[in-house]
């Protein structure tokens, strides 16, 4: 298992969100326009940045809505995190990828960025 925790909150200046904890100590930030990868849970309100490991833009069209009950993840199992647009972010060895939907996910085709999960040096 990947995921250690996942939560939905509401972050001050950003909305809500989905997190995603992982056993490693790294927080996977899910909002309305991006995803963002952090070191750790604390690094999330650091109005400097450090700790923040990665951030992209979702585009458009692959914006997911909010929901009270899920927030922007309709399913998640292993690497795999469907967001309710049909979006996918699947969790790699190498980082956190976004593709239009789930087969291009599983097929490794056409991702639109990738999160690695290390900063380059």
């Amino acid at each position: 298992m990947i995921v250690a925790r996942h939560e939905t909150r509401n972050l001050e200046g950003r909305g809500p969100v989905n997190l995603m904890h992982f056993h490693q100590g790294q927080v996977l930030m899910i909002g309305a326009k991006a995803v963002g990868l952090y070191r750790d849970d604390a690094a999330l309100n650091d109005p400097l940045g450090n700790g923040a490991l990665g951030y992209e833009l979702i585009p458009d069209a692959l914006q997911a809505p909010w929901s009270d009950d899920i927030g922007f993840v309709s399913k998640q199992l292993a690497g795999f995190v469907g967001l309710s647009s049909g979006a996918v972010l699947f969790i790699r060895p190498d980082g956190i990828a976004l593709y239009a939907d789930g087969q291009s996910a599983l097929r490794n085709e056409n991702s639109f960025w990738l999160i690695p999960f290390s900063k380059p040096s």
